[in-house]
């Protein structure tokens, strides 16, 4: 393996922790400003990473998919909550849900911002080692929000997804959708069903960068 090659393994490992600690800690901050603690208590209110990360989904799995040559892919530790205490029972797991996949396109935006001021980094000086690392910000964060709103359970699009379902079209979806989600995604995954993400992350990095062109 050459030095730029590990260079860029290492600087996408860093982004993937960076984008699924944001996701989570944003998920927790969301419950509890409905008014769930479950996640303060588990210590899970925090952008410090370690209690956060899942060792195989986190660190094994996406590494030996970035030293495949692979886009990386991975995930954490999930955020327990306790719905029952959310101030607003209607749409409270809807917002927690969703607060996920928002972290990580605001979290692009950022980068994308800071690929802006860095711009000018010259090859060999420290400052192209926080190009590089933003820009894996910018396409990490953006395929890792697109992926996590499909309409798929355990993703956050499913928990979406029921949580707008009627009662009756509820009990159908845990019968027929919940207990399958982890094979589809698989399944999908395999067979390379998931390969337009990249399409579609595209299309919000055009966009991204249109919107940050009219501040900057």
């Amino acid at each position: 393996m050459d030095f730029a090659y590990g260079a860029r393994v290492v600087n996408m490992m860093i982004a993937l922790i960076i984008a699924l600690t944001f996701h989570e800690a944003a998920h927790a901050l969301m419950a509890r400003l409905q008014g769930d603690r479950t996640p303060q208590i588990d210590g899970r209110l925090t952008l410090n990473p370690v209690p956060h990360i899942d060792p195989v989904g986190t660190l094994i799995f996406p590494l030996i998919g970035a030293m495949l040559g692979g886009f990386i892919f991975g995930w954490a530790k999930p955020v327990s909550v306790d719905p029952r205490n959310f101030r607003d029972q209607k749409w409270g797991q809807v917002l927690v849900a969703a607060s996920g996949p928002a972290s990580n396109l605001l979290l692009s935006i950022v980068a994308l911002i800071g690929m802006h001021f860095l711009s000018g980094a010259q090859d060999g000086s420290v400052t192209i080692g926080f190009y590089r690392l933003a820009e894996q910000l910018v396409w990490i964060n953006a395929i890792l929000a697109i992926f996590n709103m499909l309409p798929v359970y355990p993703l956050d699009g499913g928990t979406i997804v029921y949580e707008l379902l009627s009662h009756d079209m509820r009990r159908k979806y845990e019968e027929y959708v919940i207990p399958y989600g982890g094979f589809v995604l698989l399944g999908l995954m395999l067979v390379g069903g998931l390969s337009w993400l990249g399409y579609v992350a595209g299309f919000w990095v055009l966009l991204a960068r249109w919107m940050v062109g009219l501040v900057l």
